[in-house]
């Protein structure tokens, strides 16, 4: 089974987004190998692309909701300093 989901957020800057995708980049390399993900800035929107190849959706929902956590958790940290 072929699984893709592709998500958009917006920052409150290109600097912001930036630094997301920078802080979550080494999560990519601890996902299962059936999983790719990219993620690219366009102005202060990040884009959000995840494959999956021959993978459980349950493996790319946890996947995906762990990227999500961690979006929001650099989020955090990057408003509260």
């Amino acid at each position: 089974m072929r699984l893709e989901l592709t998500l958009s957020i917006s920052t409150h800057s290109e600097r912001m987004c930036k630094t997301i995708v920078d802080a979550v980049e080494p999560d990519n390399a601890m996902a299962p190998p059936q999983i790719a993900m990219e993620m690219q800035c366009f102005g202060n929107t990040l884009f959000i692309r995840v494959n999956g190849e021959n993978v459980s959706i349950l493996t790319f929902r946890n996947t995906v909701d762990d990227l999500l956590e961690h979006i929001s958790l650099v989020t955090k940290v990057i408003k509260s300093s």
